[in-house]
């Protein structure tokens, strides 16, 4: 009897007041008069119980309970709570002021009221002598010749305003029900007006129709205005039921339903472009108008929803607000004002109206709930996936919006799971003894001191468990139906619950963090489940992997969101206040638990749900909010529900436990339990010392997130990132990929996940992952890992120099990138020089945009950091100006060239450094002058180095030093000063050692690039050096005498001085010329004049000596006058004959090679000519090899000298060097082509021969030749096609990359010529795999990957040469049977076409029209040729006799059963590739037809084509069963069980015989037609006896088209199972 009677011993007898006197004492409740008792005397017989007032505040001041803890010394409740209707305003209080103005605003309610009255009883006849002024006010002018006419407008208004403020008072009770029916019916004619009349904007803009349209707009916003009067009474709280007619309130929504859906729905959907450009330019010239139209309905809507929470309401009308209400959510609002007919946001505001209506519904009528669902659900494909124009709906915290509709699944979910009071009847109740007792309210229990500890829980828990329950349930079916869609869709399909999908998600994750919102949680813990179901499942398809992987990520980042906004707001606290205190403690223990990957243990959990703990902040600031936002109603309610299950299940869990720490829990948690009953059952129960008003808003905020991140959606956390990272061990290389890009999401939002030890060597295994997709993903992980924690570059940065290399384009560049960071970063040199040697292989990269990426990173790490010490500015002549070195310029350089010296020790290195240092300093690169500068100040500080180094111990490092400065020699000898090359000179005066010999070496060739920089004032410093070379000339090996010679050349050019070289010259002729017809007897002659012949090769090679022609006459009076180098090579030619020394022979060979690379005419002489035949002839590797390089540096010579030509040539014109001088150097420069070309033609079957029958250096010698005869267009370019074909897919990863960028630079320029050798390079790939390699594969396993994919990556980017040679790689494994050759001593069409179907197979095509090309070319083979096959296996295998009275035993010949073995081995492959392309890329039989009568789309056929998720599996299934056919090949067995599985492959192979019939597979209703072949087994089978002749008519086999040889048959036999390679996909 709460609020109506309660007993209170202590004060005297209480009245109820009845609220029809409306007259409340002076004296107010609760004062201090003493009273000793209340008397209750019993009802009267005419008790009603609507005449009485709940006082339940006063009922609560007297009451004085403590609801929890025996300290509580509470006297009031320290705030007041008003669950009034914040439109309602407040009721008015007792006061004398405020019952005057609630009695004045009644007897106006009154007045108005007998005004209307009268006007309507003047409009009868008999009192039409009655003035009309006084009906024209009350009265709608036009509607006064009506029978019933309409109340004005204005009228409607104050009347309607009037009712609300005298609800407001409480005095609504007291206006007489005949006036209120009477004004109802007064109301009647205004709706049925406005029933009928439509306000539909047309196309006529004339100012009549707009005055007609505005007339009708008019009436319709009187019947708004009608309407809400007609609701204004339905809602003052009335129990006549007089007063909720149904025809009435049917006429209210037929007014608005008509409204909406014929004008004001369409006109949301205008926009100001399009279709509807013209009408919205109309109604946009009417935006006030229409906008107070619809204003009116928001209003209407607004009262509907009152209505429907106070009173029951018919099940037509709860339909017609469904479909009205669903129809209003699910219109697309404009994204923007301009394209809005009413304005954005009151289109929003309208919307949400829609859905509170729906929100009421869904809450008094359970039975309408799943309907509810199901209408929402099945229009989400209504809503936009533009994710600015969807999400408009404005959250109460501010920030991003999110959809109306995720904001009204939540507000439903919620609602699930709120306490909704029981349904109760008006008035009193019949007791069993037939007297009136009054109604007892659910929770009334009377106060027992102590409380039943289980009996509460359990209550608690009888209550809450079904609500919670049916949240979970109605949670659960909404994610199951986006799933299911979502799985059914992708990204850029049709429908849009893909995308619908992350949207729902992304806004459930926006409010995760808000009070408002606890439902939020639940969805998302719903989204989780399943997408833990689809990535846990092996059979999920890859798309829903995907998406689950994608939402996982989403979800995780979330929780990691959150934790990492409670660490912040955690730092950043401001109050001291004992609440924050607690809420403090409880933050460090849930942040500790986050970090470790608990829960917390039960220790948190009793400090997360005890009385005054986050969970009663969050509510309180539910409740306080509740009394002004009705739509916090949900979410308080299932908040209470949420706390409610926490509290029951802790106690189950402490209720095992016996001890008296558990039994002083288990009594908190019993009263904290009886509380939350109390609350559930009436939210203005808690009455303690509480203070909300202490509570600021981040601590709400906090404490809510803090029950949060204790609820099962947050601890989760560890599923998710267990699951992430165990996908990226996923089978399917997509799932891999996105695994790490999820975690990546993870990683941004909370770094401190790497500190989890499992998570770093799970990223780092993917590195090398099969998959470049997954490789990528990976590396860029890894280098964000690097950003959020710079301590684990030591850790990886080995594994991404690895993926520096990687076959991956993409993986490349990315690696390179991460490691120049790393570089810049790092302060350890071994890491810097690991690094600086992987960025300089780069350099040579096959792929141009990762060569000059690696440049770009060099000048990055190594150049730029040193402009901001130099000064980037571009002067002339600054290249000579002197730089200041400050210490720290010093201490950069330093570090700087330490790294440059580690790196040049390795000599693979130094010739690509050369060409960084020499691209940087190009006088076309920018900051060109600048660079030269900063590599200056370099050169400066390693020649200071070597003045610190002079000890004995520093000799590694100074050849170190020098190795560098050699580099920077070669690439600008302007770098050295004078001075620097001076301090050289000791390092060439005494060779005592090996390690002298090095730094002689180095110092060398410094002075050979840089002593041209010299001018003759330098003059005894060149003879010095000169001298000494020519001192230690015969004791250098031919390395070093190859840069002495060069040097001293360059010295005597210097000095203008060849005298003495002439002199040395002459020395070596006079001495090899006395061995001239000698026999070499000893090692020690031997070694002499092979000395002799490389420095008369070299000095031959280097100086030019024509001009002193004289002194070698006269030194051999003999010679007939010539050239000096007809001279020296007449000398040389002698001893290069096969009857020389060996040692002899190849000295002279290379020393012939020599003279003629700068003497290029020497070349065609026939006695030169003779001796390179002689050695190919013979073909010595080491010869053959001298004899190439000589060739090769000949080429590379004229390469450089035609582009350096070019070079300056451009630059000559551009200072204006006279035409004649430009045309005379031409002319000279191109007098030797006429020799690169003979050589190339005569020679290059050789140089062809040696590249393509090994993989050593010889062969790359070849290969680089074959490059640079290609590129100086020597020779016709379809002659070298087949070798680089070959050789671009050699292991040798220098000669696949000299071959495959010299094979696209050919086919670029010459693609009609180049394709025309495609063909025979792909016999030549196959001779070359199988005579070199020793692996006829066609494709390579772990990953799959064809051998012949660079050349078919090189054709793609044509489409006419690509499908031309899919075409003839497929019809090149065609046969004639007889022909076959089966000997595998040698490549045989075995080979051949098991090499070619295995590239058919691992190819990644481009397009659909490939696959369907290759796919029906199989086909046609096989139905082509494979009847022939089969008929000859029959006859001469099986020994079927077509003739059934042919009784003579027949032998099977060995030949015979080899070839036909081996012809259905190829075919069998052949149709088992097929089958695998179709089911790897889902090719269907519709789509072959389709394609074969030219019936595809260009868009179909043109489109990518997607490996399907099986493909590794059925790609390793097909590898195994090309092993067995080769295998069962070997044996007799074997090959009699490949001839019977292809005659069984061509009897009952369901797609074979569609692919040779051309049948629909519909028609054949599960059977197959027989083909000849199976007639043969009917009458005889395989293995069986005869059948009986002449069963079954004989029929003729014909080869050729598959039409003609498969016949139609007359019988039918089900179709038995295939034996496939793809079977088990």
């Amino acid at each position: 009897m709460n609020g109506y009677y309660r007993p209170a011993p202590q004060f005297s007898d209480l009245t109820i007041t009845p609220k029809q006197e409306h007259v409340q004492s002076s004296t107010p409740l609760g004062s201090s008069q003493k009273a000793d008792a209340v008397k209750i005397p019993p009802p009267p017989t005419t008790f009603d119980r609507s005449q009485y007032v709940k006082h339940t505040e006063i009922d609560r001041r007297f009451r004085g309970t403590k609801p929890f803890g025996q300290g509580s010394t509470s006297k009031s409740r320290k705030r007041k709570r008003s669950h009034s209707n914040a439109e309602d305003g407040e009721t008015l209080g007792p006061g004398v002021d405020q019952r005057a103005k609630a009695e004045s605003l009644f007897k106006g309610l009154q007045g108005f009221l007998s005004s209307i009255f009268e006007a309507e009883d003047n409009l009868s006849p008999d009192t039409s002598d009655r003035t009309s002024d006084k009906n024209a006010k009350i009265w709608m002018t036009s509607s006064l010749e009506q029978q019933s006419p309409c109340l004005a407008t204005a009228v409607l208004l104050k009347l309607e305003n009037s009712i609300h403020k005298v609800i407001s008072t409480g005095l609504f009770q007291q206006v007489p029900v005949d006036d209120l029916t009477r004004i109802q019916k007064i109301c009647e004619s205004s709706l049925k007006q406005a029933e009928t009349v439509d306000v539909k904007m047309g196309s006529d803009d004339s100012e009549s129709a707009i005055e007609e349209w505005l007339t009708r707009v008019s009436l319709v916003d009187n019947g708004l205005k009608t309407a809400k009067t007609v609701l204004r009474i339905m809602v003052g709280g009335r129990e006549d039921k007089q007063l909720y007619p149904e025809d009435l309130l049917a006429s209210v929504l037929s007014v608005a339903k008509n409204l909406i859906e014929g004008t004001i729905n369409p006109m949301i959907e205008m926009r100001s472009t399009g279709e509807s450009q013209a009408a919205f330019k109309i109604a946009s010239a009417h935006k006030k108008v229409l906008g107070g139209l619809l204003h009116e309905v928001t209003s209407l809507f607004s009262l509907i929803s009152k209505l429907l929470a106070l009173e029951e309401v018919t099940e037509g009308t709860i339909t017609t607000l469904e479909f009205i209400a669903v129809a209003v959510i699910f219109i697309e609002n404009a994204s923007t004002e301009k394209d809005s007919v009413f304005g954005v946001q009151k289109v929003e505001r309208f919307r949400v109206a829609a859905m509170d209506i729906l929100a009421k519904i869904f809450a008094r009528y359970p039975d309408q709930r799943t309907f509810i669902f199901d209408e929402i659900l099945t229009s989400l494909e209504k809503l936009s996936v533009n994710r600015q124009s969807a999400r408009q709906f404005k959250l109460v915290e501010g920030g991003k919006n999110i959809q109306l509709v995720s904001a009204l699944i939540m507000r439903l979910v919620q609602t699930s799971g709120t306490y909704q009071e029981r349904k109760k009847k008006r008035g009193l109740v019949t007791g069993e003894d037939g007297e009136f007792s009054m109604e007892k309210e659910e929770g009334d229990e009377p106060d027992r001191g102590e409380i039943d500890v289980i009996g509460a829980v359990n209550k608690l828990y009888t209550m809450s468990n079904p609500l919670l329950e049916s949240a979970q349930k109605n949670a659960q079916y909404v994610v199951n139906f986006l799933v299911q869609r979502a799985m059914r869709s992708t990204k850029t399909g049709d429908q849009p619950y893909r995308v619908l999908m992350d949207i729902f998600a992304e806004d459930f994750i926006a409010v995760l963090g808000s009070p408002e919102w606890p439902g939020a949680e639940l969805l998302l813990r719903s989204i989780l489940g399943s997408m833990c179901t689809i990535v846990d499942g092996d059979k999920q398809p890859a798309p829903a992997k995907s998406m689950a992987l994608d939402l996982l990520g989403l979800m995780g980042s979330a929780i990691c969101d959150v934790v990492v906004h409670l660490r912040e707001s955690h730092k950043n606290r401001e109050s001291d206040s004992s609440a924050d205190d607690r809420i403090y403690t409880l933050t460090d223990k849930v942040l500790e638990s986050t970090v470790a990957g608990s829960n917390g243990g039960i220790g948190m959990e009793e400090d997360l749900i005890e009385w005054e703990g986050p969970f009663r902040y969050a509510l309180e600031h539910l409740i306080e909010n509740s009394a002004h936002d009705p739509s916090l109603q949900s979410a308080c309610g299932y908040y209470l529900t949420i706390w409610s299950a926490r509290i029951c299940a802790f106690s189950d869990k402490a209720e095992g436990q016996d001890d008296e720490e558990t039994e002083e829990v288990m009594g908190e948690l019993a009263r904290i339990a009886s509380n939350l009953r109390r609350i559930i059952l009436d939210k203005s129960w808690i009455d303690d010392d509480f203070d909300v008003a202490k509570i600021s808003s981040p601590q709400i905020r906090q404490a809510y997130i803090l029950t949060v991140l204790q609820m099962p959606f947050c601890t989760s956390f560890e599923h998710i990132l267990n699951r992430l990272l165990r996908s990226v061990d996923d089978n399917q290389a997509t799932t891999r990929s996105k695994g790490l890009k999820a975690i990546l999401q993870l990683l941004q939002k909370d770094p401190a996940i790497l500190k989890r030890p499992q998570v770093v060597p799970f990223i780092l295994k993917r590195l090398r992952d099969p998959s470049p997709l997954v490789r990528d993903s990976a590396v860029d992980l890894i280098g964000k890992c690097i950003l959020f924690r710079t301590d684990l570059e030591d850790q990886v940065y080995k594994s991404i120099i690895e993926r520096s290399a990687d076959a991956g384009v993409g993986v490349r560049k990315r690696s390179m990138k991460i490691l120049k960071d790393i570089y810049l970063r790092s302060k350890k040199e071994a890491v810097k020089v690991a690094i600086a040697e992987a960025l300089v292989q780069r350099i040579k990269d096959s792929d141009p945009s990762v060569s000059e990426l690696a440049r770009k990173t060099f000048e990055e790490i190594w150049i730029t950091p040193f402009y901001t010490y130099i000064g980037a500015e571009d002067t002339e002549n600054q290249q000579n100006q002197t730089t200041d070195i400050s210490p720290q310029l010093k201490l950069v350089v330093n570090e700087r060239v330490a790294v440059i010296i580690k790196v040049v020790q390795k000599e693979v290195m130094q010739a690509v450094l050369h060409d960084v240092i020499k691209s940087i300093l190009h006088a076309d690169t920018k900051n060109c002058s600048v660079n030269f500068k900063v590599c200056k100040t370099m050169v400066g500080s390693m020649c200071d180095d070597l003045l610190d180094r002079q000890g004995d111990s520093d000799k590694a490092e100074r050849q170190s030093t020098l190795q560098a400065l050699t580099v920077f020699a070669k690439a600008n000898p302007k770098l050295f000063k004078p001075e620097q090359l001076i301090m050289l000179q000791p390092y060439i005066e005494n060779l005592t050692d090996q390690d002298d010999l090095h730094v002689f070496r180095s110092v060398i060739i410094i002075f050979r690039c840089a002593l041209p920089v010299l001018s003759s004032l330098h003059s005894g410093f060149l003879s010095a050096v000169q001298q000494s070379l020519l001192k230690n000339l015969s004791r250098l090996p031919p390395l070093e005498l190859r840069e002495v010679v060069a040097c001293l050349w360059t010295i005597s050019g210097i000095l203008k001085n060849t005298d003495r070289l002439v002199r040395v010259t002459i020395s070596c002729l006079t001495n090899i010329l006395k061995s001239k017809g000698k026999t070499v007897e000893t090692d020690v002659e031997a070694n002499r004049l092979v000395r002799t012949l490389h420095i008369l090769g070299l000095f031959g090679k280097h100086c030019q000596f024509e001009d002193k022609i004289g002194m070698f006459q006269t030194a051999f009076p003999k010679w007939k006058p010539g050239t000096v180098s007809g001279l020296i090579t007449d000398t040389i030619i002698p001893f290069c004959d096969s009857a020389a020394h060996p040692l002899v022979r190849k000295a002279a060979l290379e020393s012939l090679c020599h003279v003629c690379q700068t003497h290029a005419s020497q070349f065609l002489r026939a006695e030169i000519l003779k001796s390179f035949d002689q050695v190919f002839e013979v073909g010595k590797k080491e010869l053959v090899n001298l004899v190439l390089l000589g060739i090769r540096r000949f080429l590379q010579s004229e390469e450089n000298r035609s582009e350096g030509f070019a070079g300056e040539e451009k630059d000559e014109k551009k200072n204006g060097e006279p035409q004649v001088e430009r045309l005379s150097r031409a002319a000279n420069a191109n007098q030797n082509d006429g020799v690169s070309t003979s050589l190339a033609q005569k020679y290059l079957k050789n140089i062809i021969q040696v590249a393509t029958s090994t993989q050593d250096i010889y062969a790359l010698t070849a290969t680089e030749v074959i490059g640079s005869i290609l590129r100086q267009g020597l020779v016709h370019p379809k002659e070298c096609v087949p070798a680089l074909v070959a050789l671009e897919t050699s292991t040798n990863v220098a000669i696949q990359a000299i071959s495959n960028r010299e094979h696209r630079m050919l086919h670029s320029k010459h693609e009609t010529i180049v394709e025309r050798g495609y063909m025979d390079g792909v016999r030549a790939c196959y001779i070359y795999q199988r005579n070199v390699i020793g692996n006829e594969s066609g494709a390579t396993a772990n990953p799959f990957t064809s051998k012949m994919h660079p050349l078919y990556e090189i054709v793609k980017s044509s489409r006419k040469v690509r499908k031309k040679l899919l075409g003839n790689m497929t019809m090149s494994v065609d046969f004639e049977s007889p022909k076959l050759d089966v000997d595998s001593s040698k490549p045989n069409h075995l080979g051949y076409s098991k090499f070619v179907i295995e590239n058919l197979a691992f190819f990644e095509y481009g397009t659909f029209d490939e696959l369907y090309q290759v796919v029906t070319t199989m086909e046609r083979v096989v139905s082509g040729t494979g009847m022939t096959v089969a008929h000859s296996i029959e006859t001469d295998i099986f020994l079927l006799k077509l003739d059934s009275g042919d009784t003579t035993e027949r032998i099977i010949k060995p030949d015979t059963l080899k070839v036909l073995a081996t012809s259905a081995a190829i075919l069998y492959m052949l149709w088992e590739c097929r089958y695998f392309l179709r089911k790897s890329y889902s090719i269907n039989d519709n789509k072959s037809r389709d394609y074969k009568s030219n019936k595809l789309s260009a868009k179909d056929v043109n489109k990518a084509p997607s490996r399907a998720a099986t493909w590794s599996n059925g790609a390793a299934t097909l590898w195994k069963k090309f092993e067995e056919i080769m295998t069962d090949l070997k044996s007799d067995e074997g090959m009699m069980k490949q001839c019977k599985e292809f005659v069984d492959l061509l009897t009952v192979d369901n797609e074979f015989k569609l692919a040779a019939e051309g049948e629909d597979p519909e028609d054949l209703d599960g059977e197959r037609a027989l083909t000849p072949i199976h007639d043969l087994h009917e009458e005889g089978g395989i293995g069986g006896e005869l059948g009986t002749p002449g069963k079954n008519k004989k029929r003729k086999f014909t080869s050729g088209s598959p039409e003609k040889g498969l016949m139609r048959p007359k019988k039918k036999v089900k179709a038995k199972p295939r034996k496939s390679a793809g079977k088990d996909e």
